[in-house]
């Protein structure tokens, strides 16, 4: 009887000594995706974020040396794979104090919404827009009414989305006014067929903190948005969030490498090419976590497939680095 114990105990310890073997030796499961730093005709030492391709060019926010008193504001540039980020005239506007930022396109390129901020830390944004003339240029820059830019709150980073649910475009965008969780939280309003805005409601995704750099793709019908209020990987990280008919899934982290242990926001998804971009200032980053004159130092990343089974890769070139990507008069 003890001869039999002692045989089946000694098979057990040799199972679990040689499944613990296999647990050690192996190989840990590669990711799917790596993400790569866009290169240096977008990416600079100073802040480079908010990024939106619309066909072929990609479109970014960067902050830019004012050439009268030196100080730093930021400006909408763009760039393709074969060319040099140029800023984006139409959407410079002659206001040479005010920060603008955070562009975001009608899924026909019929509109462009953008913010304008007075503040440097973005606490007094308002979001604008411009209509596509039939020439093909911008038409005047308008700012949306009052039930989006609500007086003495701010309204910033808007994000259009087809709500398959409403048939109807839905305007995404943050605000701290009164009615969400707390912080800056993630807000919604839908676009009747004559282009008015239905009264915005915020989302149940948002927390106690911030909840930002929201982006709903069409396709899957899935919040893409950012979180500093819930246990994540970092400091913000990216959530997804699937829309269920009127309800909306618990968001879950989309782990890394979308995440580190930095800050990673305004991830996008091009849906043509199926390729996704968005904002960190994780190690290999230019900034690499500190900041240039009190502002966050951001690159923009690109997600690719993983052939090479690594979890990301930095393409570090000090090549055309500087500190802003130029200077502007207006």
């Amino acid at each position: 009887m003890i001869f039999r114990f002692l045989l089946i105990f000694s098979f057990f310890f040799f199972s679990f000594n040689v499944n613990a073997q296999r647990s050690v030796n192996r190989k840990p499961v590669p990711a799917k995706v790596m993400v790569q730093r866009l290169g240096n005709q977008v990416n600079t030492t100073a802040s480079d974020f908010a990024s939106a391709r619309y066909g072929d060019r990609i479109y970014f926010t960067s902050m830019y040396r004012k050439t009268d008193d030196g100080s730093l504001v930021t400006r909408i540039y763009s760039f393709t794979n074969d060319s040099e980020a140029t800023l984006v005239n139409d959407l410079s506007m002659n206001r040479k104090s005010a920060h603008i930022a955070h562009i975001a396109f009608m899924p026909d390129a019929s509109r462009v919404y953008f913010t304008i901020c007075k503040d440097d830390d973005q606490g007094d944004c308002q979001i604008w827009f411009r209509d596509k003339e039939y020439e093909g240029n911008w038409g005047v820059a308008q700012k949306l009414p009052g039930i989006i830019n609500q007086r003495g709150t701010t309204s910033t980073q808007p994000s259009i989305g087809w709500d398959e649910e409403q048939k109807k475009f839905a305007l995404f965008f943050v605000s701290d006014r009164e009615g969400g969780r707390g912080g800056k939280d993630i807000w919604v309003s839908h676009i009747t067929w004559d282009g008015n805005f239905i009264t915005p409601y915020s989302l149940p995704v948002n927390t106690a903190k911030d909840d930002v750099a929201p982006y709903f793709d069409r396709n899957s019908q899935v919040l893409f948005f950012s979180s500093n209020g819930m246990k994540g990987v970092g400091r913000f990280d990216i959530y997804q969030a699937e829309k269920l008919g009127d309800m909306w899934a618990p968001p879950t982290n989309l782990g890394r490498p979308y995440n580190s242990a930095y800050d990673d926001l305004y991830y996008t998804v091009h849906e043509n090419s199926g390729k996704a971009y968005f904002t960190s200032d994780r190690p290999g980053s230019f900034c690499n976590g500190g900041s240039t004159e009190g502002w966050n130092c951001y690159d923009i990343y690109e997600v690719v497939e993983n052939e090479a089974y690594e979890m990301y890769s930095t393409k570090l070139n000090d090549k055309n680095s500087t500190l802003v990507m130029g200077t502007v008069d207006n």
